[in-house]
């Protein structure tokens, strides 16, 4: 190839753009020439720089041939089955949405990284939405159950000195 600055052969690096200019120098010079040009509103006439012959141009689009694109298939119909139903069959229920709010905001309190000013309202978040899995789930009977013992008596328990030695 040509340099388009001061015409010496040279050979091309390789990849990307083709190059124009045969080393740095030559580039520098031409931004100058450029930049001259555009002062004086003149543009500079560029060298005929001849192609280089690997590369090859492709044919324009409208020259190639139309090939039939196959229509995109159509979902199937089910009629037993509307719309309304489906979305509703899709959404998830209530339960499942709060098992998955306990969950992550258990993960959130047990996590060392959770700054501790958002502990108290994680805690919170927490209580709240047990009570209500639990509401919705009709209680726990286990823990209705008992075990024959009234709540008067667990109080009773708990005054009769437990927990008071620590201090």
């Amino acid at each position: 190839m040509k340099c388009v600055i001061c015409g010496s052969g040279f050979r091309p690096r390789g990849g990307g753009k083709p190059q124009k200019y045969c080393s740095v120098k030559c580039r520098n010079k031409a931004k100058v020439k450029a930049r001259k040009a555009r002062k004086n509103g003149t543009m500079p006439q560029p060298a005929e720089a001849p192609k280089p012959a690997n590369i090859t141009r492709r044919a324009p689009e409208a020259a190639k041939p139309e090939t039939a694109k196959p229509a995109p298939k159509k979902a199937k119909e089910r009629p037993d089955l509307s719309r309304d139903e489906f979305r509703r069959m899709m959404d998830e229920s209530l339960e499942d949405v709060l098992r998955r709010n306990r969950d992550r905001l258990s993960k959130a309190l047990d996590d060392p990284d959770t700054p501790a000013n958002a502990l108290a309202a994680i805690s919170r978040q927490l209580i709240a939405v047990v009570e209500r899995l639990d509401r919705l789930e009709g209680g726990d009977p286990l823990l209705d159950a008992g075990d024959g013992l009234d709540s008067r008596d667990l109080t009773q328990e708990a005054d009769d000195g437990a927990g008071k030695a620590v201090v």
